[in-house]
């Protein structure tokens, strides 16, 4: 993979203590995770020896980014809820975020941190429309950039000269190291990374990004990830946002790549700020404020001065205004209303209630055993299942009835006008359509079961505030889960409990 000169400087760099190096904790998790005997709990001890990273571990897996469906309160609860993979990827790259200085005039830590974060946000959302895994595509673009941290820390005067002469551009950049050093921090990264044991694939990816026909595999659709996430990531900088050769290559990639429109776009963008800003969080280092360029703003003043904009800018208002309120109100994944359009409905209800307008029934269920679809077929296939569940489910329902998706793998379903019969139907009809589903993924069929959780704001003696029958349905969701799952639970019994009740006269 390497050239000679790449090997020379990297083992020079090296014997002479000159190359970033993540701290013991990280390489410690690496280490463990390379052992498929490794338990869980001894991963979460090492992680909680280092209470920085620790910390940065834990927002994470509560952070939006992940979408984790309840709090995450411990370590070896963020090690259950993200993975072993996960966990070693991001305790890399989140080590590697902080404590180090630059010495190499022209290069700042913080452009190049903020550079990479965006990248790796990018990388996570565009990772299916390639074909590749989220949490891999994160951390490839978080690290795709680490040859210029290397070079920059390695030989700062050098590599000064370098970033004097290059123009915009990570291939301009990469012609001009080459040139001047022999190497480009392209191929040394792949070096560094490779010497950290990370995984090939994700290696080859780095080292392959800007020569995609190299890249075999799974690694071909990571590196065709970074490939665009790098060429979109200068959009969000404020030095790189100005300049229109900037603006040309991204314009290109958003277009012809992504094959996306506008509002496509503006969908992506906004959301890779949202998530930027939680990384900052979680990385709680220095970053720039970064920011969304509006690839289109040229085409629009173009339809200003041919007299033709005013039309033009009033049905795209109007199809933002409804844009807007689909995606404020829909989850973009499987299409059912999102957690805050359910929390509009449950305060509408539960208001009503209140004034005596009639009672509803609460159902929250999530996919058994979810986790296991990720870790054998890959977020693709979780994806799907997500689809599918929602869609089978919402088939079953009323038009009164609203079902929503409330994070991760959890759904809940607002059934009004309901009282116990009706609402035991749905639940127990919710649970069998789930079962008698299948999904299909390289010529298999899948099975997936639900777990189901009841309450009914007619059981209270006063009308329950949304917090309560939300925390009490979750209750009876975990009852199932402890009762053997595939289940539906109601008041403290499992569903068989519940039948037998009825049936006794």
């Amino acid at each position: 993979m390497s050239t000679s000169t790449t090997a020379s400087l990297f083992s020079q760099l090296k014997s002479s203590n000159r190359l970033p190096s993540p701290p013991g904790t990280a390489l410690r998790v690496l280490e463990l995770c390379r052992n498929d005997d490794t338990d869980v709990k001894e991963i979460a001890d090492v992680v909680m020896a280092d209470p920085a990273l620790s910390g940065r571990l834990l927002r994470y897996a509560n952070s939006s980014v992940v979408g984790a469906s309840r709090e995450v309160a411990s370590v070896r609860d963020a090690v259950l809820y993200l993975g072993l993979r996960t966990v070693k990827l991001t305790a890399l790259g989140f080590s590697l975020a902080s404590g180090m200085e630059s010495r190499c005039t022209g290069f700042s830590l913080k452009s190049f941190w903020t550079e990479s974060v965006v990248t790796a946000i990018l990388s996570r959302r565009l990772a299916q429309h390639f074909g590749a895994d989220r949490e891999e595509a994160f951390t490839a673009g978080l690290l795709a950039g680490i040859g210029r941290l290397a070079l920059a820390q390695g030989i700062p005067e050098e590599y000064a000269a370098v970033l004097q002469d290059a123009p915009v551009g990570q291939e301009a950049i990469v012609s001009v190291e080459r040139r001047c050093l022999g190497t480009d921090h392209v191929e040394f990264g792949g070096e560094l990374l490779s010497q950290w044991g990370l995984p090939g694939r994700l290696v080859e990816a780095v080292v392959y990004q800007l020569d995609l026909t190299k890249a075999q595999g799974p690694a071909q659709s990571l590196a065709q990830t970074i490939h665009v996430s790098a060429t979109l990531a200068p959009l969000f900088l404020p030095e790189g946002a100005a300049l229109p050769e900037v603006r040309q290559a991204a314009r290109e990639v958003v277009e012809k790549t992504l094959s996306f429109n506008e509002q496509s776009w503006q969908q992506v963008a906004e959301e890779a700020l949202t998530d930027y800003h939680q990384i900052s969080a979680v990385l709680d280092i220095e970053l720039d404020q970064a920011s969304m360029f509006d690839l289109y703003a040229e085409a629009q003043e173009e339809a200003t001065r041919v007299g033709i904009v005013a039309q033009l800018e009033k049905s795209r208002a109007l199809e933002e205004n409804r844009s807007l309120l689909r995606r404020a109100t829909t989850d973009a994944l499987t299409g059912v209303a999102n957690r805050a359009k359910f929390e509009e409905r449950m305060q509408e209800l539960t208001a009503g209630a209140t004034r005596g307008h009639g009672h509803f029934a609460l159902l929250m269920f999530d996919i058994d055993h979810f986790k296991k679809f990720n870790d054998t077929y890959g977020h693709a296939v979780g994806d799907l299942v997500l689809k599918n569940v929602a869609q089978t489910v919402r088939r079953t329902l009323r038009e009164v009835d609203l079902l929503a998706r409330y994070g991760g793998e959890e759904f809940v379903i607002i059934a009004p006008h309901t009282d116990q019969r009706g609402a035991c139907t749905i639940a127990a009809r919710t649970r069998k359509c789930v079962e008698d589903m299948r999904v299909e993924t390289d010529g298999q069929e899948l099975r997936v079961t639900i777990s189901v959780g009841l309450a009914l704001s007619s059981d209270y003696d006063t009308a329950p505030t949304a917090k309560e029958i939300v925390t009490d349905s979750d209750k009876q969701l975990y009852l199932s889960k402890e009762t053997g799952r595939n289940t539906w639970s109601y008041r403290g019994r499992s569903a068989a409990q519940v039948m037998r009740a009825a049936a006794t006269p």
